[in-house]
């Protein structure tokens, strides 16, 4: 069990048919001032996705979103707490049962990447620009998620009227 299963999730339901999940879109500026974004791949089919997962209860959604950042990927930095969209996508269970799941996105400014996260084991990571990102992304929606990104990256490098919210390690130790 990773320490996300461990804490108290909350499941968010939209409707019986919908889950709702969070996720980071962690960027960053390479040294030529480009935008890449860090990819991870699933833990079973291995195909490249963001970090998501589901809400812990008593934080911010955002937050929630900077954690599985940090779980899936290692990275600490800014987490914005306006939403830059949402997409879908079917969560394969267990005993063969899908669940279609709403993933609302937050904007991730890494300003950090651990060499030991929490599931360095499982999964693996890529930095690639926004363009290889949509054309490695195998969710339709998410790519063309990424791909709206990519025609306006005001919504990644914008500063949000809200200051945004600084993670470090030791904040992200807490909530496990």
């Amino acid at each position: 069990m990773n320490s996300i299963e461990s804490m108290d999730i909350v499941a968010d339901h939209l409707s019986p048919d919908v889950l709702q999940q969070y996720g980071a879109l962690p960027w960053r500026r390479n040294r030529r001032g480009e935008i890449e974004i860090l990819l991870i791949t699933s833990r079973r089919r291995m195909r490249w996705i963001i970090p998501k997962g589901w809400p812990v209860k008593g934080r911010p959604d955002y937050l929630s979103a900077a954690l599985e950042a940090f779980e899936e990927a290692g990275v600490i930095g800014e987490v914005y707490p306006h939403p830059i969209g949402d997409y879908h996508y079917l969560k394969n269970g267990r005993e063969g049962l899908s669940q279609r799941c709403r993933v609302t996105l937050f904007s991730l400014h890494v300003r950090g990447t651990l060499l030991n996260w929490p599931e360095i084991g499982q999964r693996k990571r890529r930095w690639v620009s926004l363009k290889e990102a949509a054309e490695l992304i195998a969710d339709p929606e998410l790519a063309r998620l990424v791909r709206s990104v990519g025609s306006n990256l005001r919504v990644l490098t914008k500063l949000d009227e809200a200051a945004p919210s600084v993670q470090s390690p030791e904040d992200m130790s807490g909530l496990r």
